[in-house]
């Protein structure tokens, strides 16, 4: 083959980028918007008392967890412990009986507060109760301590519409401090807030049990699972938002369940509720993070779930979309495992998958990727097969007598955000093992273009409007938000804007094989058998990244470190964000004078001066690479994004598809320098057979 073109590419991983204004003057509205705010307080070097143990670590926790799951800004959250440097803020009794009131009388009448105190409680001789501070004398809670009716009155006072009172306390025997006989436990000193209007108390415990420590997680048993809750593990009906039935419920029945398996006595959370409170309240409102951390937080769920009902082996399907199963068509329910988000829901389940593997070594073993694929389709499994017991046992069968399968989900996408709710499906028994974890997870621009949307992305998309306690993403989010709409109009495609500067072709026997638009897509008809190269024109005039995916697998090799040495897989199915990218430099010493044109005929299997591609062939889809490493979801797509070029240290439809043909040789050589930047534009050409493509017209 003739090397009249050297082709250059960069090792790199998407560097999103955004240009943000200056934050705008707060209208009244948003002024006028209703406000978070929360009061933690952790007791734990008692001077008198017995100490306690990872109370102050429940409220860094805790403020953690609010500030970047709920959404909640720092400065509305009041934390009191005897680790606070600052004497206003230690967890004494002059100091708290000045500071509460003060910031109990912040919340406005729109506004919702969360109240926590972690530490003791005692009785005085005459039966009233007292929280206890850090110099509390346990033989004199009436000059030392709190009274808790006191407290009752400041929160009475407080003028937020929701107030949710959180009592851990009670700690007592070898969890927190040896008994005291005084003491009080949560279920009481929270039964003292029932008849409060607009009140919801939850306490750690029942009259009869002691709240206990976990000590591997440094947090009590109870802490550690209201953080996960308020995570988005407890979003059941999956509105981006923690409402106070759903955080009752999930932190009831996994604080009841882990002390069942694993500590020595039983406890189950209260809740204490007053007739008069109005519909069910959102605790917290989630605020997205990232998919990565989103994933992790399932992983771990996940692990530890399995790990409880010590299961052997699991096995993780590809996400799908909620609705197949819930819409009440009677059609979709048919269709395959993973078929409605393509690449990002192979993408999804692959991360898990790894996650799974790494955090259940010595624990339990997950079903190899390909197996499992192969499972699926040997059986005819199907989204409908999730309620069908015999379909569940013929898998289970078919995988070894695997006990369990991993069912994730993506729903309810707007934008950028996307819900991720993860179950665990047994295969051999009707029993529900109640095990739904997941959480609000935001997008980047290369996940939200394996989505298989077609998209411009201008320079004033990125003039995005950020205010100080913006969550994480909300750049990102602003900027799919315009293009998402974008990509949803007539003419949306962008090969219909004459404005976009990039011209990619399928190249057939030498001339350009022409496509048809259908909404945003556009359909390229071809034949089995045929040879063919993408062709793409870079019109602009500074260099730029390409990530070129066909049927999902990336046309650059990407490393593998295994065992300490470092191999280049070709093929290689690939999260877009962080795919191999080609330089595109229409002023590079390499066109040798030629157009800006770059020609890509194959998957490149070796790189270098004498780089080695294996050509794109036309083929039955079952025949094409893609299928053969069990990627079925893109098959027939070949997806083309576009990325600024930046200088500086790298960050880290149809039946047929496409085979790898003939070897050629072509110089393929790694640039230095160049990193991918922010996205251009991505376009997705979907290439099926001619005769499909006309039988199918309008």
């Amino acid at each position: 083959m003739k090397r009249s073109t050297v082709l250059c590419f960069v090792w790199s991983v998407s560097l999103i980028c955004a240009i943000p204004l200056s934050a705008p003057k707060l209208s009244a509205a948003v002024e006028d918007a209703p406000k978070q705010w929360a009061i933690l307080i952790g007791v734990e070097k008692y001077e008198k008392a017995n100490p306690l143990q990872y109370t102050v670590n429940d409220v860094k926790l805790l403020t953690t967890t609010l500030v970047k799951y709920g959404g909640i800004p720092r400065e509305q959250i009041l934390e009191i412990t005897d680790q606070r440097s600052e004497a206003a803020f230690q967890p004494r009794k002059d100091r708290v009986m000045a500071t509460l009131p003060e910031w109990l009388s912040k919340p406005g009448e729109k506004d919702s507060i969360i109240i926590y105190f972690s530490g003791h409680g005692f009785r005085d001789k005459d039966g009233k109760l007292y929280l206890a501070p850090l110099e509390c004398d346990p033989d004199d809670p009436t000059l030392t301590g709190i009274p808790v009716e006191w407290f009752r009155g400041q929160l009475a006072a407080c003028k937020a519409s929701f107030k949710l009172l959180v009592l851990d306390a009670c700690h007592a025997g070898s969890e927190k401090g040896e008994e005291q006989k005084q003491s009080v436990n949560a279920n009481e000193l929270g039964s003292q807030f029932e008849e409060l209007d607009r009140v919801v108390t939850i306490a750690s415990s029942k009259a009869t049990e002691k709240s206990q420590i976990w000590a591997a997680k440094e947090q009590s048993l109870f802490s550690y699972w209201l953080n996960q809750g308020l995570r988005g593990h407890a979003d059941h009906d999956r509105n981006g938002s923690v409402d106070i039935e759903e955080l009752y419920r999930f932190v009831f029945s996994n604080v009841k369940r882990t002390a069942e398996l694993r500590f020595p006595r039983p406890q189950s959370p209260v809740r204490i509720i007053r007739s008069g409170v109005e519909g069910t309240p959102a605790v917290v409102t989630l605020r997205p993070q990232s998919l990565k951390v989103v994933l992790a937080d399932i992983a771990e769920q996940l692990t530890m779930a399995i790990e409880d009902r010590k299961l052997s082996k699991v096995g993780v399907l590809p996400f799908h979309d909620r609705s197949t199963v819930f819409s009440g068509n009677d059609e979709k329910p048919q269709e395959a495992i993973g078929s409605i988000h393509g690449l990002l829901g192979q993408t999804c389940s692959e991360e898990l998958q790894s996650l799974l593997q790494e955090t259940g070594t010595g624990k339990f073993s997950v079903i190899d990727r390909r197996r499992l694929e192969e499972s699926l389709k040997r059986n005819d499994f199907r989204i409908a097969s999730l309620g069908s017991a015999s379909s569940l046992e013929a898998l289970s069968k078919d995988l070894d007598k695997t006990p369990v399968l991993v069912v994730g989900t993506l729903e309810n996408r707007v934008g950028a955000v996307i819900q991720i709710r993860c179950k665990l499906q047994q295969t051999q028994s009707d029993t529900d093992l109640g095990v739904e974890v997941g959480g609000a997870a935001v997008l980047n621009e290369s996940q939200w273009a394996m989505l298989g949307r077609s998209t411009v992305v201008r320079i004033e998309d990125r003039q995005v409007n950020l205010s100080n306690g913006e969550p994480d993403g909300s750049a990102d989010a602003q900027v799919i938000e315009r293009i998402d709409n974008r990509s949803q109009a007539s003419r949306s495609h962008p090969f219909q804007d004459p404005t976009f500067p990039f011209k990619v072709e399928l190249i057939v026997d030498g001339n350009v094989r022409k496509g048809e638009f259908r909404g945003n897509d556009y359909f390229v008809p071809v034949k089995n058998g045929e040879i063919y190269s993408v062709r793409v024109t870079n019109n602009a005039s500074e260099p730029v990244m390409m990530r070129l995916l066909v049927d999902g697998l990336n046309t650059l090799p990407e490393k593998e470190k295994v065992k300490g040495v470092v191999t280049e897989e070709w093929g290689a199915h690939v999260d877009l964000s962080e795919a191999r990218a080609w330089v595109l430099d229409p002023n590079g010493t390499e066109l040798k004078g030629e157009k800006p044109v770059w020609n890509i005929p194959g998957f490149a299997t070796t790189t270098g001066v004498n780089g080695k591609l294996r050509q794109f062939v036309v083929a039955d889809a079952e025949n094409s690479l893609a299928a053969r490493q069990k990627y079925t979801e893109q098959i027939g797509l070949i997806t083309v994004a576009f990325y600024k070029a930046v200088n500086g240290s790298s960050r880290g439809g149809g039946v047929l598809g496409t085979q790898a043909g003939n070897e050629v040789s072509m110089d393929l050589i790694e640039r230095a320098g160049l990193h991918v930047g922010p996205m251009l534009g991505v376009v997705h050409l979907r290439y099926v057979d001619a005769d499909t493509l006309r039988a199918t017209g309008q």
